[in-house]
């Protein structure tokens, strides 16, 4: 049986759970706009913006098509959901469109495509990858070690 993640406990670490954005995201996968940059309505301000692109990128850390609600927490990016759903990764920023407003545009891409992708370009060595997630993490153990 996998195991399940404890709940983050404060500090720095993964951004909180919102899953305002998730109909968004499902709809996204539903008519294959992946790989597609998306633009948001526009935006009052800075803040406003801000708090949108991090609520987007949250739904796509949350997010997995099988719709478990903790599905990415029971199961890595690695193997996947055991229901062959689908996860997501996200990029996006503020920009200011033709006429200087503030809006947010979105990309999202499947995980394993952007993992598989990465294998292609620069091998199965992940020391060779331009960046990895749990590099710091083994920085420490392997400096505690010595």
């Amino acid at each position: 049986m996998p195991r399940v993640i404890a709940i983050w406990q404060g500090g720095s670490g993964p951004p909180q759970r919102n899953d305002r954005f998730v109909p968004v995201l499902a709809l996204i996968h539903q008519h294959g706009m992946l790989d597609r940059p998306i633009l948001t309505p526009v935006c009052a301000d800075r803040d406003q913006a801000d708090e949108i692109r991090r609520a987007l990128y949250a739904a796509a850390r949350y997010y997995c098509s099988c719709g478990e609600r903790l599905c990415t927490r029971k199961y890595n990016n690695i193997d996947g959901c055991p229901d062959a759903g689908m996860r997501f990764s996200c990029r996006a920023d503020v920009v200011k469109d033709a006429k200087g407003r503030l809006r947010v545009e979105v990309r999202y891409w499947d995980k394993q495509v952007g993992i598989r992708k990465v294998i292609e370009k620069y091998g199965p060595d992940p020391a060779n990858w331009p960046y990895q997630a749990k590099a710091r993490k083994l920085k420490e153990a392997s400096n505690g070690a010595m």
